[in-house]
Order: C-alpha cells, then structure tokens, then sequence
C-alpha cells in the first residue's frame, strides 16, 4: 500500500479502548505519547481523532457524543481534501 502516491489521501484508523500510537511514525506524539491535536485536528495533515475523552465536548468519548463530534470532523476533512 503506497499511501505517497496520492491515491489515498486519508485514513480512519479504530485503535480501541486503550490506544497505542507507538507505532505512528510521525512527529505528532507529545512527551506522554499522546497524539498533539485541538479538537481532534491533529499537527499533521489529514490526520484525525474521534472518541477521546473531552475531545471536543464532555460527551466525546460517549456513543451519544460520537455524532456530533464526526459532523464537526467530517465538515473540516472534507474541506482538507478539497
């Protein structure tokens, strides 16, 4: 899979319960090892957050708070690949 080709431009990853981001070969892990990002936009681009904890609302981590929190998402992804 040649992600630098061009043809896939994004990526929605499930990492589980207890994410593991050791394997992200990108400079975007801050010192705990958690991925740098301001409401699930991270410091690279095209690269996204769903389901963390206050992501961007209490509810965020919250089957109830996964909607509105993908709609935001979606709206600033779908201009990034505009």
């Amino acid at each position: 899979l040649d992600l630098a080709s061009g043809a896939i431009r994004t990526i929605i990853w499930a990492t589980g319960y207890r994410p593991d981001y050791s394997w992200l070969e990108l400079p975007v892990l801050d010192r705990w090892g958690h991925v740098r990002h301001d409401g699930g936009v991270a410091d690279h681009p095209g690269l996204y957050l769903m389901g963390m904890q206050f992501l961007r609302r209490r509810k965020s981590a919250l089957i109830d708070g996964a909607g509105d929190d993908a709609r935001d998402l979606s709206d600033h992804l779908a201009a990034y690949l505009r």
